[in-house]
């Protein structure tokens, strides 16, 4: 037998010690794992949780657990033990999460059900008793924030990222974190210590990154609210993927200091941001307005003070959305075609102004794009995979980011000008189209087979001009969704069009739009989802 060597061994070591953290009375029969492609509805058939877990897990959004929590329906520990169970068989489903600690989360929950007893005239936070996930970078004393890098493995975090002080200073229980890809630069959730994270709509294919984990855990609803990041589409790409709510926010809105990072500290690129998935629109809503009303630059002083302002959202009959057809590079593909086209029509059936526009200048921002992920060549990353000498996962090899050149100091200063250009060119847009939001695809295609996801551009853009988003699911693929007509631009088009063979691989595969904002303007953006939301799915 081949020795394993060092880097396989760490890895070995931590899978088991995370999977030893489930008792054995919730472990899923082996038979149930297998059974289909489509694993949605094993959580509430496999026979773990009882009843009432079932309709806590199943019945509520984050809205209405933190409800039925401040009416007494249910306790903070019944909650919390329920959903501890249900991450528990999306774990053993899915591979999706890297950090349990559901001991600590239950004892958690019953010191504040003590508390609200022994106080009960005392005024509940906002997120009393509410189990939200986390995307594996996120920080917490004591535990790894391994972000997929076999070099983080056993080196717990000395002091919580400051978004892990501001929910529990809330109320909120943290109870798991989720699974990334290696460098947390690509849509596929897999890395040496964890593996792959498979996507419960259809296990053969991916459940996107970089917070793929919790895209997988929040669909299953091993989770009703989780936190991820994103710097390219790292919260759409995996909501996108696994046909659930996630919002973008601008930049230094919600807290993001204390993160584990893959870059070098004090490297200047392309900002990222933290912000919900969710199962609902307005779950979505509720952690922006509670976490905007919090004072949130408390606990990070980069922080950009943006109050939240109860805000009403346009009337419909006013409402004005720019729709962005594709990006100008790739065809999209039959399910999200049809799904767009759909959506306008019950948007101007309501009473929605529709205002058809097209990006510009797309090749040479996403150029831009790039360069701004490799300022320093990946030096560091490339250092930290070396420290263990722990080889690239597939997805990592193809998109060429560790090979990619570094820049000089004259370069950085002129992509820089030219992004300031093309920012200013975007946002002239809002006003020549008097917009509320702009209406796109979060990709040409749904959820792709494993490592195949490479086009970024419908999501990275909006990083690049910092607007918030939200991904907002409208139905699945159908057997309607047939090959009707060729890519039109080019060889690589064509390359990523092919991907889609039609329905039958993808069938019970999530379709999806996005909604875009304009920067800052997250409040505005939130009550726009909320009405397009309603009109889309009836709600």
């Amino acid at each position: 037998m081949t020795m394993l060597r060092d880097w396989q061994q760490r890895c070995a070591r931590k899978r088991a010690a995370r999977d030893d953290l489930i008792p054995k009375s919730w472990l899923v029969p082996e038979l149930m794992k297998s059974q289909s492609s489509n694993l949605l509805e094993v959580p509430t058939t496999c026979g773990v949780l009882t009843e009432q877990e079932i309709r806590i897990t199943t019945d509520y959004d984050a809205v209405g657990i933190v409800a039925a929590i401040r009416d007494t329906t249910f306790t903070a520990e019944e909650v919390t033990t329920a959903f501890c169970k249900r991450a528990a068989i999306a774990q053993q489903l899915t591979n999706c999460l890297t950090e349990i600690f559901f001991d600590e989360a239950i004892e958690c929950a019953r010191s504040l059900d003590k508390q609200r007893k022994a106080n009960p005239e005392k005024q509940l936070g906002p997120f009393h008793g509410l189990p939200i996930s986390l995307k594996d970078s996120f920080k917490l004393k004591g535990k790894d924030a391994t972000i997929g890098l076999v070099c983080f493995v056993g080196a717990p975090a000395e002091e919580n990222s400051a978004l892990v002080d501001l929910l529990q200073s809330l109320g909120a229980v943290l109870y798991c974190k989720t699974n990334v890809p290696q460098t947390m630069m690509t849509a596929d959730s897999e890395n040496n210590i964890f593996g792959r994270t498979l996507n419960p709509n259809n296990i053969r294919l991916t459940a996107g990154g970089s917070t793929g984990g919790e895209g997988a855990l929040i669909v299953l609803r091993g989770s009703i609210l989780g936190v991820g990041t994103d710097v390219a589409g790292s919260i759409r790409i995996p909501s996108s993927c696994n046909g659930i709510y996630g919002f973008k926010p601008t930049s230094d809105i919600v807290p993001y200091s204390g993160q584990q990072n893959d870059v070098v500290d004090g490297i200047v690129g392309i900002p990222p941001s933290a912000g919900p998935m969710a199962t609902s629109i307005r779950s979505c809503q509720f952690f922006m307005e509670t976490i905007m009303k919090a004072r949130p630059s408390v606990f990070d002083c980069s922080v950009t003070k943006v109050p939240w302002l109860d805000l009403k959202p346009p009337r419909v009959e006013n409402l004005r959305i720019g729709v962005i057809a594709d990006d100008t590079l790739h065809t999209p593909t039959p399910p999200l075609h049809r799904a767009l086209r759909e959506a306008v029509q019950k948007l101007v059936a309501a009473g929605v102004t529709i205002v058809p526009i097209q990006l510009t200048d797309v090749q040479s921002n996403m150029h831009l794009i790039w360069d701004l992920f490799s300022i320093d060549g990946s030096a560091h990353l490339r250092s930290l995979l070396d420290s263990t000498k722990e080889p690239l996962v597939e997805s990592v090899r193809r998109i060429g980011l560790t090979t990619t050149p570094g820049k000089s100091i004259e370069e950085y200063f002129q992509i820089n000008h030219a992004r300031s250009i093309s920012s200013k060119k975007f946002n002239g847009m809002w006003k020549e189209y008097s917009l509320d939001a702009m209406l796109c695809l979060p990709a040409p295609h749904t959820a792709t087979p494993f490592d195949d996801w490479t086009v970024i551009t419908y999501t990275s853009l909006f990083n690049l001009f910092d607007c918030p988003a939200v991904i907002i699911p409208v139905g699945k693929v159908e057997d309607i969704d047939l090959l009707d007509e060729a890519a039109r631009y080019g060889e690589n088009d064509q390359r990523v069009y092919d991907l889609y063979s039609g329905p039958e691989l993808y069938r019970d595969t999530p379709t999806t739009l996005q909604l875009i904002g304009q920067r800052h303007e997250d409040e505005k953006l939130a009550g726009v989802s909320v009405t397009v939301d309603g009109i889309l799915n009836g709600r």
